[in-house]
């Protein structure tokens, strides 16, 4: 039996390829700039924090303006594709002033630097995934396209942790070390830029608008009605709550584990061969992960998937620091990273599940809002936990410019490290097992919608 909602490979391939561009937005390399703006510029760890954390007063405006805008746009490109366009021709120039900053850098820079690397990738990441959502609204559907999505994303991330190591072999010797050093970054960031660019047309032009539903006018709906709208969506508030405290804490641990590789472990040199290797671990363990998701369900995996992944990580504090120490901390790198995958794949899906909740109760599609509000929530969670991680460093007095440290310093480095994330994933692996919306009650909703949109476009075109 043909399923109606699949999307061909073809099209979903096309909508992928955005991801070879944004790749630079995304996690690691967000908290890879933090570890090096406080490794090689003039500003402080706390300054650095505090200003991760101001910024997020903008991504509150930014954000759900964005998705609210995109909702309302008319064009013969549809909603999302023209802001995704903008995005990608204004981000080219913010990438490379982030990536190369002076030496001298200091508080303002990186305010004004970060704020526009985050505002030009909201123009770009709001419409994409809402886009992704139209695509089709298949609970299982929406997991494999969240598998594409992830596997290129992953895959061009995995390139980037590449890239270093390449350009400093005997192959290509244009660096003398693969460590993210101020010419490194701005040789990746030249890289990217193009990638940006070429990659955002090919999703422009080849990739499908996406399938309507009728509803309501989104603009009879004012930004208000939206707000009290999902204020009132107790499984978006449920949702929110539980994946932010899981960012919160694979945040305070992807930002201190690269400080800690370079001034505790003493292997700051094999830090983009570990992200590139965990990465592609994460790439191979995808189709299995989609896999499991069809069986057992999306919340119930990601659930026991944090769980795990925040079980692992304190077995980091038996290791010791030295050049014997990267392939076991490489190899417990890996298994976490095994269950960091599914967080990605089943949490976009799982997002597009509750904008039908919500159309339903509505009857306005507000995707774009829906999805401004969860970027917001990624990257306050990021900044959170990015924040939240430097200053429990300067807190214990921990050196990162090359000082010598106390053992209490390097005590509350592991303890940063390992034990606040191990913490704040279980927590929010035990939340979100009570997720309510499973693959039955998704049916009944998607069906109801469905039914509702034929009365409208009956009453529309008698």
């Amino acid at each position: 039996m043909i399923n109606k909602d699949r999307v061909p490979t073809k099209h979903l391939l096309a909508y992928s390829s955005i991801n070879i561009g944004t790749a630079i937005f995304e996690h690691p390399m967000p908290l890879i700039i933090i570890a090096f703006y406080a490794q090689h510029t003039a500003i402080s760890l706390s300054s650095i924090a505090t200003i991760l954390l101001f910024s997020k007063i903008f991504d509150a405006i930014s954000d759900p303006l964005t998705g609210y805008l995109s909702d309302l746009t008319r064009s013969r490109l549809g909603k999302r594709k023209p802001w995704i366009l903008a995005g990608g021709i204004l981000s080219a120039p913010a990438v490379y002033l982030l990536f190369s900053p002076p030496e001298s850098a200091g508080g303002l820079y990186f305010f004004l630097a970060i704020n526009a690397f985050y505002l030009f990738r909201t123009l770009i990441f709001i419409p994409q995934t809402a886009w992704g959502a139209e695509l089709s609204r298949d609970y299982n559907e929406r997991t494999r396209i969240a598998s594409y999505n992830n596997i290129i994303l992953l895959a061009t991330q995995a390139l980037y942790m590449i890239l270093p190591i390449l350009v400093s072999s005997p192959i290509c010797p244009l660096f003398d070390s693969a460590e993210f050093s101020p010419p490194m970054m701005t040789f990746i960031s030249i890289i990217a830029m193009p990638a940006l660019l070429i990659s955002i047309l090919l999703a422009v032009i080849f990739a499908p608008m996406g399938n309507h539903i009728a509803t309501k006018e989104t603009k009879n709906a004012s930004f208000k009605e939206l707000f009290i709208a999902f204020k009132n969506n107790r499984l978006m508030i449920f949702f929110v709550i539980a994946t932010i405290i899981s960012l919160i804490g694979l945040s305070v641990f992807m930002g201190v584990a690269f400080i800690a590789m370079d001034s505790y472990l003493k292997i700051g040199d094999k830090l983009p061969f570990f992200i590139a290797t965990v990465t592609i671990v994460q790439i191979i363990s995808i189709p299995f992960w989609e896999k499991i998701i069809e069986r057992f369900g999306k919340h119930q995996v990601v659930s026991m998937a944090w769980i795990m992944q925040g079980l692992i990580y304190p077995l980091i504090f038996f290791l010791n620091p030295g050049p014997n120490v990267f392939y076991p901390f490489l190899a417990l790198g890996a298994l976490a990273s095994i269950f960091q995958t599914p967080g990605p794949i089943a949490t976009t899906a799982i997002l597009g599940d509750i904008i039908d909740y919500d159309i339903l109760k509505t009857g306005t599609n507000s995707a774009g809002t829906y999805f401004s509000i969860y970027s917001l929530i990624m990257k306050g969670g990021g900044a959170i936990g990015g924040s939240l991680g430097l200053y429990l460093l300067a807190a214990f007095n921990y050196n990162t410019k090359g000082g010598v440290n106390t053992e209490f310093a390097e005590f509350g480095l592991l303890f940063t490290m390992t034990i606040v994330p191990a913490v704040l994933l279980i927590m929010s692996g035990i939340m979100i097992w009570f997720f309510p919306l499973n693959a039955r009650r998704h049916a009944i909703v998607k069906k109801r919608i469905e039914t509702l949109s034929q009365r409208r476009t009956k009453e529309a075109h008698p």
